[in-house]
């Protein structure tokens, strides 16, 4: 078979390290870029989200957090976004939703350092260096964890569900979003993600195909991801950088188009009953690794196909 870009997944494991290593750097300044996900656009009979002025320009991708997290009432919660990147999510979330503390953990030491500096003093917001399949975190520490965008780039999806299950409370929420990987069949990709999720102990999952939404979303933002492009990065860099940004006539935007990839949204609780997990007992050391019953708004959430998270 000839070989098709679009068959690799180059964003993974150390690669991906490296990239958002390189971006945190190359984008220190640009205090105004704080996502780093492909957006969303609500359906015509959903309202979207009133936003301050500051969020406005990164509108896409703010919906994106803010349809991940409106799974469960997070009003006074203690949260853990994962894979934070630039902190725009963790941040939104916190102020959105009202949680009463909101930590970002991510890999990327530069990433880590660019939100310290930017949401520094903003009371119950603070970020981590950790790695998302070893997090340094006690067991049972949150009310809910959200994984937006990010698993993607993970080595061991069942070591970081089963340390997303290990840091969860006995009925806390998984508010998670992803797409399939590049190859293969995506309803395949999905059913080994749910059986990943009830063998890391979750109770029945529910998930919602929001492909539709984050094509648009990448439509509607693509006159200011073209702009960013443009503007931020060498020529020569331009179109790698568009096809990890997603836009429009990139092979990755192509996939969700015409439905060789889905974008989905999952919805996992951690059941009141627990087991705690075997073998996970915590010892840190001094310095951090580098480099319930369902509501009824989320069931409605979950089984709603207008939402696409």
């Amino acid at each position: 078979m000839a070989f098709r870009p679009s068959r690799v997944q180059y964003f993974f494991g150390s690669r991906a390290r490296f990239l958002y290593e390189l971006i945190s750097w190359h984008l220190r300044n640009a205090t105004h870029l704080r996502f780093m996900n492909y957006g969303f656009d609500f359906d015509a009979d959903i309202p979207p989200p009133a936003l301050q002025g500051e969020d406005e320009a990164e509108r896409y991708c703010a919906q994106l957090y803010h349809a991940v997290a409106s799974q469960t009432d997070l009003t006074g919660k203690r949260v853990l976004d994962i894979g934070s990147g630039r902190g725009g999510g963790a941040s939104y979330v916190h102020r959105y939703m009202n949680t009463r503390e909101m930590i970002g953990c991510e890999l990327a030491e530069r990433a880590v350092v660019f939100c310290r500096k930017v949401y520094d003093g903003v009371e119950g917001l603070s970020f981590r260096q950790g790695n998302a399949m070893d997090l340094p975190f006690d067991e049972a520490e949150f009310d809910a964890v959200m994984n937006v965008e990010s698993s993607h780039c993970y080595p061991d999806l069942s070591a970081f569900l089963t340390e997303v299950y290990r840091v969860l409370k006995p009925g806390g929420r998984f508010l998670y979003t992803d797409f399939t990987p590049p190859k293969g069949d995506p309803k395949l990709a999905r059913q080994t993600t749910m059986a990943a999720l009830e063998r890391s102990g979750f109770a029945p999952v529910g998930v919602t195909d929001i492909t539709k939404n984050i094509v648009r979303g990448l439509e509607q933002d693509q006159k200011r991801r073209t702009s960013e492009i443009g503007n931020r990065f060498p020529f020569g860099t331009r179109r790698a950088i568009s096809l990890w940004a997603g836009v429009p006539g990139s092979w990755i935007y192509r996939d969700f188009a015409e439905g060789r990839r889905d974008y989905l949204m999952y919805c996992a609780t951690k059941p009141v009953a627990a087991e705690p997990v075997a073998g996970r007992a915590r010892h840190f050391s001094s310095t951090s690794t580098k480099l319930m019953e369902p509501e009824p708004a989320l069931m409605t959430l979950c089984s709603t196909p207008a939402i696409r998270r």
